[in-house]
C-alpha cells in the first residue's frame, strides 16, 4: 500500500531531521515545550476549577440532567489536566537530558585544553552549569523522588518480625 511507504518515509525523514540538530537547537525546542505545557496545565486547572464551580452552584432545584452534565464537564477537565501535566513532565525531562548533553560537551571542550588551571577551567564552566541547574530545579518540581537507605530496610524488615543482623562492610555475609 503506498500510503504506508510514504508515511514511513516522512516519519523516518522526520527522525532524520531531528537527530541532526544541534543540541542547542533541541534545547531552545524543549524550552518551547515546557512553556506551552505550562500554559496547558494552567488552561486545564482553570477548566477544572470551572467545573468544580458549576457542580457547587447546583441547588436542589436543579435537574438530574445538569448534575450530569457538571460531572461530565468535571471529568473531562481532569482528563485534559492529566494529560496537560503528562506532556509537561515529558518536556521537562526532555529539556533536563538537553542541558545535561550541552554541559558535558562544554565540559569535553573545556578538558581538550590541557593548559587551563582547575580554577580557569571552573570559571569557563561555571556559566554552561547554571542552565542544568535550572532545568534541575524545574525537574525537581514536578518530580517525587524517594531515597531509600539500606538502614530503614533493615529497619522494616524488622518490624515485620524478620531476625536481619547489620553487618558491617568488612564482615563475611555468610
Amino acid at each position: 500500500m503506498p500510503s504506508k511507504r510514504v508515511f514511513s518515509a516522512v516519519l523516518a525523514l522526520g527522525l532524520a531531521i531531528t537527530a541532526c540538530q544541534s543540541p542547542e537547537k533541541k534545547a531552545a525546542m524543549d524550552e518551547v515545550k515546557v512553556a506551552q505545557g505550562v500554559e496547558a496545565v494552567c488552561a486545564a486547572q482553570a477548566d477544572v476549577d470551572d467545573a468544580v464551580i458549576a457542580i457547587n452552584a447546583l441547588t436542589p432545584e436543579s435537574t438530574l440532567a445538569d448534575a450530569e452534565k457538571a460531572g461530565e464537564k468535571l471529568n473531562q477537565a481532569l482528563s485534559s489536566l492529566n494529560k496537560a501535566e503528562d506532556q509537561l513532565v515529558k518536556a521537562e525531562v526532555k529539556e533536563y537530558r538537553d542541558q545535561v548533553e550541552l554541559f558535558r560537551q562544554a565540559v569535553d571542550e573545556v578538558s581538550k585544553n590541557k593548559d587551563l588551571t582547575l580554577a580557569e577551567a571552573a570559571e569557563q564552566l561555571k556559566g554552561k552549569a547554571e542552565p542544568v541547574v535550572a532545568a534541575r530545579e524545574q525537574l525537581a518540581a514536578t518530580t517525587v523522588c524517594v531515597s531509600v537507605d539500606d538502614d530503614s530496610k533493615a529497619d522494616e524488615s524488622m518490624n515485620k518480625g524478620g531476625s536481619m543482623e547489620k553487618k558491617g562492610a568488612d564482615q563475611d555475609p555468610s
